[in-house]
């Protein structure tokens, strides 16, 4: 038997991406309420939740995510993460919904999807202007009483963020209520040197803002995070992640000190 040719594999692709795109809501749903009713594993979820991402079903996905939203049985995971599949049609999809008074109740949770999408996208040519399009909604969304959702945004503003939000996220490490939104805001303003932000904007901004943070921050895990953040963007070595995340006390609290002589010498 011969062996498949580069054609015959291009087109066994392009037979199952049409599959894929047919599948119908009734087929999708009973596959859906097997899941609901355990006869599944990791991996059918996982199937699923790419099937799902690969048909033309973004109203039903849409929808099994707001009821994960809801604390529906399963867990969301896999359905959030597998909407990207929708291409820009799903981005679009979401930006209508994120307008729509109807889904009011879910638009920072749409806008945090939104972003979450479009790091899969950041070669196409819609990016850029999908990025300008969603950062009002991000900021907006930064005040909203929920802590994880707030933290959710928190972390989409270092990756979508640009000069304009430095002082933003300097204000929540600094001031937030939530001890992992200072943390993550620290790791955003981080995070944002990664994502077409340079190091000079952060560092010639922020100087005061880490010291003063530092100084205050009575959580130790949050003040590791801040910490290990601030070395980063200095390219300094004060404390190593496994020491944050296991929160040793004798040595984030000599980050600290490091941290704070250096910072206050620039």
């Amino acid at each position: 038997m011969g062996s498949r040719t580069t054609d015959d594999i291009l087109a066994e692709l392009e037979k199952e991406k049409l599959e894929k795109e047919a599948l119908t809501e009734d087929e999708m749903s009973a596959r859906y309420n097997q899941l609901l009713a355990g006869d599944s594993s990791k991996i059918d979820m996982f199937d699923f939740a790419s099937d799902l991402g690969s048909s033309k079903l973004l109203h039903y996905h849409f929808s099994l995510i707001c009821q994960q939203w809801d604390s529906f049985p399963i867990k969301y995971k896999e359905l959030f993460h597998s909407f990207y599949r929708h291409d820009i049609d799903g981005i679009d999809f979401l930006f209508e919904t994120l307008t729509a008074r109807t889904q009011e109740k879910y638009h920072c949770q749409i806008a945090h999807l939104i972003a979450c999408c479009l790091t899969k996208f950041t070669h196409r040519d819609f990016y850029q202007e999908s990025r300008k399009k969603l950062i009002p909604y991000l900021r907006q969304f930064t005040d909203i009483k929920d802590n994880e959702q707030r933290r959710n945004i928190i972390i989409t503003i270092g990756w979508l963020g640009s000069v304009s939000d430095i002082q933003l996220l300097c204000q929540y490490m600094r001031n937030d209520e939530d001890s992992l939104c200072r943390a993550w805001s620290a790791s955003s303003l981080m995070q944002m040197s990664f994502h077409g932000v340079t190091v000079k904007s952060i560092t010639s901004r922020t100087r005061e803002d880490f010291i003063a943070a530092i100084e205050a921050e009575i959580n130790l895990f949050t003040l590791g995070c801040i910490v290990e953040s601030a070395q980063i963007l200095w390219k300094k070595k004060w404390v190593s992640t496994s020491s944050v995340e296991k929160v040793d006390e004798e040595k984030i609290l000599k980050a600290k000190a490091s941290a704070i002589r250096f910072l206050s010498k620039q």
